[in-house]
Formats: structure tokens, C-alpha cells, sequence
């Protein structure tokens, strides 16, 4: 044995004689541990290298997923924008926007849109409310229409402008208008000539059924296309109305009817009063007594008068509970009419006159003298408890006298003196007639009209509703003729819109189809299949 023998004489030979001693080794550890219920440490994994973030994007996976995500966002960006461009434009220009009410209550009629385009100066539309209280409704069921027309007029011509006033916030606004007391939810039309104030009464007709609910009808549309003709119009007529001989005729809707075609009405009295100056229509709508000598010779003057640079009419009605009034009649008579007193016209033929009335007479219109206005009326005229109207001559001097309208010839006359039985004999009457002279002022001629109508209840408001009868829209030319403005503005006649009218009517079918059947049904069914291809599409890239 050698030295370095005898030093360690535990210590292997070689290498690899010492591994299968050490795994030996190894084992009785482990079995040791494992008696005494000690499980070694498991040896470290080695971590795995994480990739970097431009390796993660070049990935297949990612480039799918984000291209998905993009658009899915910019589909998100797309439909917002829309939705704000389309607002915009909403606000814009109104027209854009679909009017789906049944009565097209939103959209502006033919006779509107005539006036707006007329429009040559600056106009200004003052809704006295704020645009919140105007499209909610909160003035009055309904009132949304007048922003939604007003903002379309303003669009279709550069020269209207809409302004919303709140009151509480400009209170001043109000003091330019004074003496017409300007409260919310009224509208004032403005130019650099004249303005006009419309009410909520003029804008809607409202009235309460019998169980309590709110109705009406909306004239918003004819009560703009009115404010606007009023404000532009070169000159406004005047129309003066006698109040000193009890009166009989209701001058509420005629006269109405004449603001909406630029005309300024005014009352007066004959016996006290000067004609209004300036004045081109007088009425005398059905009086109960006599005129003096005086008051004749006021009518004579305004009809001759020299220094009134326009024609110039007189306007009389009947009614055949009239007495005899002399001097009236022989006023008449020196203009070829005469008006038989006590008298009424009536009609034989169920189908020409309407309720159960047989007074309540249709008349025909007759087309001798051309008044400028509509060249047809496709309504019935009608002229109910008529007095007959005489043509005393047709010619005389420089005079002239025109049918204005005739009863059917199937008519016959009832006086004091019918009896029950008798069969008078029937004929065609005159229940109305203008007589026309020519004057001359300034150095031009101009007409001077006497213009008799037999029938005063032919002035009611049922009768004067142009959705009925055509005698508003007859009365508006024949007033326009009377007055020589026939041609400056387009007639307005009011057209009542029913604001409480169902918008949607759908049959029980109609509503279980839509209901059941398309929005129950088909629409889900059609985002399902869409969902199950593109899954299937998305499945297999």
C-alpha cells in the first residue's frame, strides 16, 4: 500500500464508481423521506422565454382580433356620427324630416308655400315661448306644428327668419307691443312695413267633448301663410264695418276672414261717425232701421269721392225679417237694385238644399263678371233664408249691373201673403247683385261697387268653414275685387286640421302581422341566422 493509500482510505477510486453509490444513496433518502411523510423539493422548471410585444403583434391570432375589434369600433363611430349628422341636418333643414302625421299637420300647403315664396323683404317669425316649450307641447296640445312650420318656412326662403322669445328672460321684449298684450304662445310676423300678432285662438280652435277630453282643430298653417301675406303686402285695405243700426249680421268670421287677406277691419257709426278714412270696403251688414239723409249722403260721398286714389265698394245684406226701409231702398234704387221686403226664397227640389230647411238654398255662382280670384269652386255656394235680389236695369249711364249669383229654377218666393196649399210659381232669383259705376282720382278711373247679397246667414262661421261650403273662399275674392287687390296677395280661406286624429290606424290582422309576426319573429330570427354565419365564417380562418 502506498502513502497516499493509507491517507484516505475511504475515498473512491474513479468517478464512475462513485455514481452508483451516490444514486443508492439517492434512493434510501428518498424512501426515508417518504416514511416520514416529507416529500423533497421538486427541482425548479426552467422558465419559459416570453415573447416580445412585436413578435405578439405579428401573430395571426392578434391581426384577426384586432382587425374584428377595429371594426367593431368604427362601426360603433360610424352610427354615432350619423346619428349627429342626421340631427343636424334635422335642424337644418326641417324638411328632412318625415311628416308621419295622418293630416300632414307638419307640412306646408300649397296656398303656404305660394306665400312664403312671395317673400322679397325680411321677415322675422317671433314664437313668444322657448324652443323646449314649443316642441314639447307644453303651451297648448299640439303647438310643436307652429315650430315645425315656421322653421320650414324659414328654410324654403333665405328672407324668414324664426326667433323663439322667452318673456321671463326679456321681459322688454313685450313693451314694443304694448296695446296688443303679448302673452306666451303668441306669434308675431314682422317686416319692415307692418307686423301682425296671432293669438293661440287664432292658431287653434279648441273645444272639450262631451267626456271631458280636449279636442280641436289646428289653423296654424292658414294663420301664418296670413301673418305673412299681411306683412308683405304693398297696402293693406280697410274694411269698415256700421254698428248704428242693430245689426243682425255675426261679423266675426268674415271679418276674420278679411285680416288673414291683408285687410284692417274697423267699426264705426254711420250717424256719429266720419267713414274711417282711407276706408275701401263699407259694410251694412243687415240693418234693422232706416238710414237717415245724412248717412246717404256719407255713402254717396265715399263711393264718388275724388281724392280716394282706388276703387271704392259698398256691401249690404238681407234677411227676410226685414221691414221697409224707404230711404235705404231708393239709395238702391238710383244703383238698379231693389230688395223685396218680408220675403224669403225657397226651394222645391229636396237635393238642392241641404238640412231640413227648405231656405237653406243652394245657389249657382254665375261667371258674367270675372272677380279675378279662383276660376272654379269646387263646393257648394249656398245662400240660406235668402231675400230675392231685383235688377232693376242692366245698363244706365255709366252704371252697370252683374248677377252675382242665381237659385236654381226650381225656386219659389214665400211672403206674408202664402198661404198653406198655394203653388206659386217657381222660378230662378237673384240672391246676389253688384251694381258698378267708374270714378275718377288723380287722373285715373277707377270702380265704385254697390254690392247686394240677399242671404246674412251665408256669414256664419259653420257656413263660412271652407271644408264645407265654398262661400269663404267666394267672399274673399268678391271682397278682393270689391277693394281692386285682387292680384297683389294670394287668398287666404282658414283650413281647419282635426288635432286630435289617430296618426296610425291598423287593423287587428294588420297588428298581430307587425307585432307577432315581424317584430316577435322575423326580426330576431334574421340577427340569429346573421349570428350563426359569421360565427361559422369566423370559425374557419
Amino acid at each position: 500500500m502506498t502513502n497516499e493509500n493509507k491517507k484516505n482510505p475511504a475515498s473512491p477510486v474513479t468517478e464512475e464508481a462513485s455514481q452508483p453509490a451516490a444514486e443508492t444513496a439517492a434512493k434510501e433518502t428518498a424512501q426515508a423521506e417518504e416514511k416520514s411523510g416529507k416529500k423533497s423539493k421538486k427541482p425548479k422548471k426552467a422558465k419559459k422565454n416570453r415573447r416580445s410585444f412585436k413578435e405578439v403583434v405579428k401573430t395571426e391570432k392578434f391581426r384577426r382580433s384586432g382587425i374584428s375589434a377595429a371594426f367593431t369600433a368604427g362601426f360603433i363611430v360610424v352610427v354615432i356620427l350619423i346619428n349627429v349628422i342626421v340631427g343636424l341636418l334635422g335642424e337644418r333643414y326641417p324638411s328632412m324630416n318625415v311628416d308621419l302625421t295622418k293630416n300632414h299637420t307638419n307640412t306646408l300647403s300649397t296656398q303656404a308655400a305660394s306665400i312664403v315664396d312671395k317673400v322679397k323683404t325680411p321677415v322675422t317669425i317671433y314664437i313668444i315661448a322657448t324652443e323646449s316649450q314649443t316642441k314639447s307641447d307644453r303651451i297648448i296640445a299640439g303647438y310643436s306644428q307652429v315650430g315645425e312650420l315656421a322653421a320650414k318656412m324659414a328654410e324654403r326662403n333665405r328672407n324668414i327668419s324664426v326667433k323663439y322669445i322667452d318673456l321671463d328672460t326679456n321681459p322688454t321684449f313685450a313693451s314694443d307691443y304694448r296695446s296688443d298684450n303679448i302673452t306666451v304662445g303668441n306669434v308675431i310676423i314682422r317686416s319692415n312695413k307692418r307686423y301682425r300678432v296671432l293669438t293661440v285662438t287664432d292658431l287653434f280652435n279648441v273645444s272639450y267633448n262631451p267626456d271631458g277630453t280636449m279636442g280641436g282643430t289646428s289653423m296654424v298653417d292658414s294663420a301664418l301663410a296670413s301673418g305673412l301675406n299681411s306683412v308683405i303686402s304693398e297696402s293693406v285695405s280697410i274694411a269698415a264695418f256700421d254698428t248704428g243700426h242693430s245689426e243682425q249680421m255675426d261679423t266675426t268670421t268674415y271679418k276674420k276672414l278679411l285680416s288673414n287677406n291683408s285687410f284692417e277691419t274697423k267699426d264705426f257709426n254711420l250717424l256719429t261717425d266720419a267713414i274711417p278714412t282711407g276706408a275701401r270696403l263699407v259694410v251694412l251688414g243687415c240693418p234693422t232701421t232706416d238710414y237717415t239723409d245724412s248717412e246717404i249722403q256719407k255713402l254717396d260721398a265715399f263711393l264718388s269721392s275724388s281724392s280716394l286714389a282706388g276703387d271704392r265698394s259698398l256691401l249690404i245684406t238681407f234677411h227676410p225679417s226685414q221691414t221697409a226701409m224707404p230711404k235705404l231702398s231708393a239709395f238702391l234704387k238710383e244703383w238698379g237694385i231693389s230688395v223685396t221686403p218680408q220675403t224669403i226664397v225657397v226651394e222645391s227640389d229636396s237635393s238642392k238644399y241641404y238640412t231640413s230647411d227648405p231656405s237653406f238654398i243652394l245657389s249657382n255662382l254665375e261667371t258674367t263678371l270675372d272677380l279675378g280670384g279662383s276660376s272654379s269652386y269646387n263646393k257648394y255656394y249656398t245662400t240660406p233664408q235668402s231675400s230675392p235680389i231685383n235688377i232693376l236695369y242692366d245698363t244706365k249711364g255709366t252704371r252697370q249691373t252683374y248677377s252675382l249669383s242665381k237659385s236654381n229654377d226650381t225656386c219659389y218666393l214665400v211672403d206674408n201673403n202664402t198661404k198653406e196649399g198655394d203653388k206659386p210659381a217657381k222660378a230662378a232669383y237673384h240672391t246676389g247683385v253688384l251694381s258698378q259705376d267708374t270714378v275718377k282720382a288723380g287722373g285715373k278711373e277707377y270702380k265704385a261697387n254697390v254690392i247686394a247679397l240677399g242671404s246674412t246667414t251665408m256669414f256664419n262661421s259653420d257656413i263660412l268653414a271652407p271644408n264645407t261650403f265654398a262661400n269663404a273662399a267666394y267672399l274673399v275674392d268678391l271682397s278682393r275685387y270689391a277693394t281692386g287687390t285682387t292680384n297683389a296677395t294670394t287668398a287666404i280661406t282658414e283650413t281647419p286640421v282635426d288635432t286630435n286624429v289617430q296618426d296610425i290606424d291598423l287593423s287587428t290582422g294588420t297588428s298581430i302581422l307587425l307585432g307577432l309576426g315581424v317584430f316577435t319573429l322575423l326580426i330576431p330570427l334574421t340577427i340569429v341566422i346573421a349570428g350563426i354565419c359569421v360565427y361559422r365564417r369566423r370559425r374557419h380562418l
